[in-house]
């Protein structure tokens, strides 16, 4: 009985959840494509946007229903203990609360169904994770039979599948708040430059103002500069203008495969297999940024994002403090003391550290834009090598990942 457990969890969760939420993330990226956003951020929705958002939720839907399904039989066929006890179950009961929480928080609660694509791809690229490091369902180590596997387990994965929402608005942020800097910038020298400006040069009103009143002359000047008659449109083609998609993809690569490097290692620096996975998980975030790149005059403003970001935040955060503690209180049952500096604890607590500064920068220092984003993203990149790295390449009392 529990190998047909087994096989239906399987089928549940390739090819049947992984094809529905890839087919939400399409339907709704395309109806994205079909959304109108004017730049004081008022959005409407033509007949095929309206199609392409309820054909997404109803697959995202679906998606959950059988996520939600795999990770039943995947409790059954492990003797119905949690489907949270090695990496790849962790990874993908993540994948499942990134989905969730766009589908219940982000689309029907804050209505921001712009926000989905982005989210399932995030949830994607988790699942794909999860199957780069697989294993067949089955018993707990002995050292994981305890019920802090419940209480610490659940809720450090519960603080990282909320910080991985977080990373997915950083992200859409800093490619948002650059592209909308660079746009004001090269408004503002235009403007300064313009007979408009120069008429104020006599007169009692010093160069801001002047470049304050021809901003809006500026922006309409868009319409002529870039061909074509909607406004909103020729706004949307200069916010993409600001940023180069192959410098974009270039960076993401380099900046994943400081990441990436420990699916390569774990195969064997000179094994094909190690090789295609490092490549594989590398281009495949670079291609996911180029998607963002193009879908910028569609996002939520850069202030939105910001906002939407420290509210996710700093909502994980004490989650995230909780379980560390959690952690401890186990470690003391299980080996005699509450703190060791294991590799895993030293490196969660890192991970602490990082969001701790991430918001106390926001609240001390008044910390906004592209800095915000990119300390966010660094202290992302501290939690996956927590995952990643100290799983897979650096031996500790943590070292059972069940592969």
């Amino acid at each position: 009985m529990n190998e047909t457990y087994a096989e239906l969890s399987k089928a549940l969760f390739w090819p049947a959840t992984t094809l529905l939420y890839a087919g939400a993330m399409i339907a709704y990226l395309y109806g994205m494509a079909f959304t109108r956003v004017a730049v004081g951020q008022s959005t409407s929705r033509d007949r095929a946007g309206t199609w392409g958002i309820r054909i997404g939720t109803t697959l995202a839907s679906l998606g959950l229903a059988t996520h939600l399904g795999h990770l039943i039989f995947r409790s059954l066929a492990s003797n119905g203990r949690v489907p949270w006890g090695n990496m790849f179950e962790y990874s993908s009961v993540s994948a499942f609360g990134v989905v969730a929480a766009g589908l219940f928080i982000f689309q029907w609660r804050m209505r921001k169904p712009e926000v989905m694509g982005f989210l399932l791809l995030g949830g994607l690229l988790t699942m794909g994770a999860a199957l780069l490091v697989w294993t067949d369902p089955g018993p707990l180590m002995p050292i994981l039979e305890s019920q802090w596997l419940k209480i610490h387990v659940f809720t450090i994965m519960l603080a990282a599948t909320v910080f991985t929402v977080g990373f997915v608005f950083n992200g859409l942020h800093l490619l948002r708040e650059v592209a909308e800097s660079r746009l004001a910038a090269r408004t503002a020298e235009a403007a300064i430059g313009s007979t408009v400006g120069a008429a104020y040069a006599g007169s009692n009103v010093d160069e801001g103002e002047a470049v304050e009143l021809t901003i809006d002359q500026r922006e309409l000047d868009l319409e002529a500069e870039y061909g074509v008659e909607d406004h909103d449109r020729a706004y949307g083609r200069a916010l993409r203008d600001t940023i180069s998609p192959v410098r974009l993809f270039a960076w993401t690569w380099v900046a994943t495969a400081s990441l990436s490097w420990v699916f390569w290692a774990n195969e064997g620096w000179s094994t094909t297999a190690g090789m295609s996975r490092f490549f594989t998980v590398n281009t495949t975030l670079a291609l996911a940024a180029v998607v963002a790149w193009w879908f910028l005059p569609k996002l939520p403003a850069a202030t939105t994002l910001d906002s939407l970001t420290y509210r996710t935040i700093s909502f994980a955060f004490p989650i995230w403090t909780f379980a560390v503690i959690a952690g401890a209180i186990w470690a003391e049952q299980a080996w005699g003391r509450y703190w060791g500096w294991d590799p895993k604890e030293t490196s969660a607590f890192l991970t602490w550290v990082a969001y701790a500064g991430y918001l106390h920068a926001r609240a001390t220092r008044g910390m906004r834009g592209r800095n915000a984003s990119i300390l966010g993203i660094v202290s992302f990149a501290v939690l996956m090598f927590t995952y990643f790295a100290v799983n897979l390449v650096i031996s500790g009392l943590h070292s059972y990942a069940g592969l």
